[in-house]
């Protein structure tokens, strides 16, 4: 009799615990359910590497180059812009940075590999404008504006800038890299058609490109983003990196991401970082979030007084739209002062492979956004 009671409370609890998993599991699949939306139409493709802040207007580029005003926050709103590419010549803007003054195309140039019957890339060039419409090539950037792309020895390019919200303290930047220590490398802060070229910050040769102290107060060989912070400039070895300046005061942190470790500085320091799944590529403050672009999708971060806490699942669909199948390259935060529901907020997507593996669907790369008035995050 005690056996038989032992195998029919066994088989119970059993039983018990089978539909309280199943129960569990239907919550997770009714509540991503809930959280779906219908996709508006994807009219901003491509792999966008950031969302850059120009007078009063946000500028990206998808090989081409979009723009929509600061105050138009809504779907539509993005429009075509002047290229910079020649007509007739066959290449692609790969990256915007600006100034207080001028806008800054990075712009990959190509020719038809006859023997392998595709295009493939052969110099870069950099151009600028004053207002978005009629671009110049800066021509002090390699030869006559040209800089040698295909090589025994690939040549690295970089362009990035502050990205302010304060137009004051907007700078552009531009680094060259062969990855040769002492050869061919440089710096250069842009000023239109001038370039600074500035003395790089020393980085051991038997040192991976992340090591040394974090910020660089100048560039090193391997900078790839900036940001503008009490006064002066601090160069980073990654792509993210961010503030916590708002619409009306200036920044007192700064963040940013190094591999898979988040760090701060300011009126709070990390000591030790925080380590987390992921890599970091890109990072953007609302009053109460730090938002993180990554290698596995769109995160956030709890922020208490400034430093970022625990990873926080998102009331929004942003979880599953712009999820783990998906890397993050980019995102800006219009209104940081206000928090995250409250502000409108972009992010772009792309992701590795073919997509089959990951879940991953082609129509999702590009520009997505999330709108207050709307409450959900869609395509652009």
């Amino acid at each position: 009799m005690k056996f038989g009671f032992v195998k029919k409370t066994s088989g119970a609890f059993i039983l018990a615990l089978s539909v309280f998993l199943f129960a569990s599991c239907q919550d997770v699949v009714f509540d991503s359910i809930r959280k779906e939306v219908k996709l508006e139409d994807g009219n901003i493709a491509g792999d966008i590497r950031a969302i850059v802040r120009f007078k009063d207007c946000f500028y990206i580029a998808n090989g081409g180059i979009y723009y929509k005003s600061q105050e138009s926050n809504f779907y539509g709103a993005w429009a075509p812009s002047a290229s910079p590419i020649p007509t007739g010549q066959t290449a692609q803007v790969i990256k915007l940075a600006a100034d207080s003054k001028y806008l800054y195309a990075l712009v990959g140039n190509t020719a038809e590999n006859q023997k392998e019957g595709e295009n493939v890339g052969v110099s870069r060039s950099v151009y600028y404008s004053e207002d978005g419409s009629e671009w110049h090539v800066i021509e002090s950037l390699g030869t006559k504006g040209s800089i040698p792309y295909a090589s025994k020895q690939i040549v690295y390019t970089y362009i990035f800038c502050t990205n302010t919200i304060d137009p004051a303290n907007r700078k552009a930047y531009f680094v060259l890299n062969d990855r040769q220590i002492g050869k061919t490398n440089k710096a250069y802060e842009l000023n239109g058609p001038n370039v600074k070229e500035l003395e790089l910050a020393p980085v051991k040769p038997d040192k991976s490109p992340n090591a040394g102290t974090m910020p660089f107060s100048a560039p090193t060989l391997y900078s790839q983003s900036c940001v503008w912070f009490e006064g002066e400039v601090h160069f980073f070895h990654s792509t993210a990196c961010t503030t916590n300046e708002t619409t009306t005061k200036p920044a007192t942190m700064y963040y940013y991401g190094l591999g898979s470790t988040l760090y701060w500085d300011g009126e709070k320091k990390s000591e030790t970082g925080m380590v987390c799944k992921q890599g970091f590529k890109a990072l953007a403050c609302t009053a109460d979030f730090l938002i993180a672009g990554t290698t596995a999708g769109i995160k956030h971060y709890v922020l208490g007084a400034n430093v970022p806490g625990a990873e926080a699942p998102f009331s929004t669909n942003a979880g599953s739209t712009l999820g783990s199948a998906y890397i993050i390259n980019s995102v800006l935060v219009t209104n940081p002062e206000l928090n995250e529901m409250q502000t409108p907020i972009y992010a772009s997507i792309v992701y590795t492979g073919n997509g089959s593996s990951n879940s991953a669907q082609f129509d999702h790369v590009g520009l997505w956004a999330f709108y207050p008035s709307r409450g959900n995050w869609n395509r652009e």
